[in-house]
C-alpha cells in the first residue's frame, strides 16, 4: 500500500509541466503554419489545394565528393599519368575506405588494375562500380565496355 502511494506519488512527479510564461504544449511547427486561414464571412475556408508537380531535376548528377577523396582522387591520375601504377592503386583504395559507396573511384581503379593486366580484378571491380552507377549511363557504358575487354 505504501509502496503504491509512492509510485503514484514519483509518477505524479515526473509530469510535465509549461515552462513560465507559456502556455500549453510546446510545438516544432513554425508560428506561421499554426495560424489558421483568414476567415471570409466569419465562416472557416478549407486552405486552397493545388495539384502536385513533380519537381524539376536532372536526370542524374554525381554527388560532389569529400576533399580528401577528391585530393586522393587527383594524386591517384597524376601517379597513373606518371607509370606508378602500385602508387596509384594504393590512392585509390585509400579514397574507397573514406567514400566505399563511388562508383566513379571503382571505375577509376578497375581502369589501374586492367593496366596492370589483372582482368579478372578489373572486370570484377568495374561490376561493382555498376552496382553504385545507379542512372548514369556514361559510367556504365565505361564500366561494359571495360568488362568485356578484360574477358
Amino acid at each position: 500500500m505504501v509502496a503504491g502511494l509512492i509510485f503514484v506519488g514519483f509518477l505524479a512527479g515526473c509530469a510535465t509541466t509549461p515552462m513560465p510564461g507559456r502556455s500549453g504544449p510546446v510545438s516544432n511547427v513554425p508560428a506561421e503554419s499554426r495560424v489558421p486561414p483568414p476567415r471570409r464571412n466569419g465562416r472557416y475556408q478549407p486552405p486552397e489545394v493545388t495539384a502536385y508537380r513533380e519537381p524539376a531535376t536532372p536526370k542524374y548528377s554525381r554527388p560532389e565528393p569529400a576533399r580528401a577523396v577528391q585530393a586522393l582522387s587527383r594524386r591517384a591520375e597524376d601517379q597513373r599519368a606518371s607509370g606508378q601504377l602500385v602508387a596509384a592503386a594504393a590512392s585509390l583504395e585509400r579514397a574507397l575506405r573514406i567514400e566505399p559507396k563511388n562508383a566513379v573511384l571503382w571505375n577509376r581503379l578497375a581502369h589501374v588494375r586492367y593496366e596492370q593486366k589483372q582482368y579478372a580484378l578489373a572486370s570484377s571491380l568495374a561490376a561493382k562500380s555498376n552496382a553504385f552507377a545507379g542512372q548514369d549511363q556514361a559510367l556504365r557504358a565505361d564500366n561494359n565496355k571495360l568488362i568485356s575487354r578484360s574477358r
